[in-house]
């Protein structure tokens, strides 16, 4: 292609570009990290706090004239209901973070940097916007501020994605370190303050999420052998907006759990149904957006009780590590082997087996003894389980003869153990 041909392209390139990406200047997405992605950058004035993710400014030369309303990525604050400064109220944490940002927002005189890897980029109407406030003569990430410090969930971005890797670090060490929203007495003194519970996530369902809603889950487990926990009012939410709040009858019985299953359907006994027609988890996506999740369960006063984010990128191991051998058997009698070769029992209700696009979770109760091998028949009726044959319920064969792989991994995707074969590998 000539020279010429080039710059006239470049030319009309230029002309084809939203005015607010054509004025705007480029830099690092992530003030604090400078060698990552880099965005359209402005800079800007904050007029008014909204809630504790969202602010308006003037941001001049943006292209898009007025007030521009901006939604940061990467934090999703707890809901706010009433948004007039002297009368700010809402869900536990809300005002919190919006009193945080403010402060942020006058340290820095008002003086905000914003950035977008794709200034079209919107939510509910609002640009989608890194933020900076100028601190100690630098430019500091708002976002990172927020939930680094547990005033915001991370909100994995599926579009603005610079933040996604950095956010998902900071948010899972702020839960271990039970900062902010995870405190779970950060709200005053709970129902059943310290009972134990356990939260695991299935983000995957077998075959298109799209058409298996219920294929996603969230199993809550209550690990006191003796009392019950009620849970009615408690709620599950994900890192956007929705949230299940259970009925007031609900109760995870000693030693026990209950499932809500995403996707639509009557509540019975242990089992309940968010009523969801879309799927409700961002699936793990192995590149360098670094999309994933969270799952979370609050009591009725706003406390975080139990947790999961996904993927695992803190503090990564599993009392399983290095403890388990897999094999298969793909042919006739379909089944893949758990062996435990380690000199302990291992529990593994905290686990699942995976061959794309299926996963088998293994039930509560499944404690594998030193040197057992447990068989998973893809086949089979589930309510023939004994203590070495288990059985997946599929209707057919799902392993490649020419060639699979199978895993065996954490809800949080944690790969434990794996094994290939044929064209497969590890």
């Amino acid at each position: 292609m000539s020279a010429v041909r080039l710059v006239v392209l470049a030319l009309a390139g230029a002309l084809l570009l939203p005015a607010s990406a054509a004025q705007a200047k480029s830099g690092p997405c992530l003030p604090d990290y400078p060698h990552g992605a880099q965005c359209k950058v402005w800079n800007g004035k904050v007029r008014y706090v909204d809630d504790g993710d969202t602010l308006d400014a003037d941001v001049p030369r943006d292209g898009l004239g007025g007030l521009l309303r901006v939604r940061i990525i990467g934090a999703q604050a707890m809901e706010q209901t009433s948004y007039r400064a002297s009368q700010r109220a809402g869900d536990c944490h809300a005002v919190d973070a919006t009193n945080r940002l403010e402060q942020l927002v006058k340290k820095s005189k008002g003086k905000i940097r914003v950035a977008s890897l794709y200034p079209e980029s919107r939510s509910r109407g609002r640009r989608l916007r890194s933020v900076a406030v100028r601190k100690g003569g630098r430019w500091r990430d708002v976002g990172r501020i927020l939930v680094s410090e547990g005033h915001a969930l991370w909100w994995p971005g599926q579009i603005e994605d610079a933040a996604n890797v950095r956010y998902s670090i900071l948010s899972q060490r702020a839960a271990i370190a039970r900062r902010g929203l995870f405190n779970p007495s950060y709200c005053g003194v709970g129902p059943n303050e310290g009972h134990p519970i356990g939260l695991f996530a299935q983000w995957d369902a077998d075959g298109s999420d799209g058409d298996n809603v219920n294929g996603e889950y969230v199993k809550l487990r209550n690990y006191d052998p003796v009392n019950a926990l009620p849970i009615g009012g408690w709620y599950v939410r994900d890192s956007g907006l929705r949230r299940y709040t259970f009925p007031a009858d609900a109760v995870i019985p000693p030693n026990g759990s209950v499932t809500l299953y995403a996707g639509e359907g009557g509540n019975f006994g242990n089992e309940y149904f968010w009523n969801l027609r879309a799927p409700v988890f961002e699936n793990i996506i192995r590149d360098d957006r670094g999309i994933g999740d969270g799952a979370y369960l609050f009591d009725p006063q706003g406390d975080v009780r139990a947790w999961m984010m996904y993927p695992c990128r803190v503090y990564c191991t599993a009392p399983t590590q290095g403890k388990i051998r897999l094999d298969t058997q793909p042919k006739k009698d379909e089944y893949i082997a758990v062996t435990n070769t380690s000199a302990e029992a291992l529990d593994l209700e905290p686990y699942l087996l995976k061959t794309s696009p299926y996963s088998y979770a293994f039930p509560q109760g499944t404690i594998l003894q030193p040197g057992q091998t447990i068989r998973v028949h893809t086949q089979g009726d589930p309510s023939e389980d004994t203590a070495t044959d288990r059985y997946w319920g599929m209707t057919r064969q799902i392993l490649n003869n020419g060639g699979d792989k199978v895993v065996f991994t954490s809800y949080n995707d944690l790969q434990v153990a794996c094994t290939a074969y044929g064209s497969k590998s590890c």
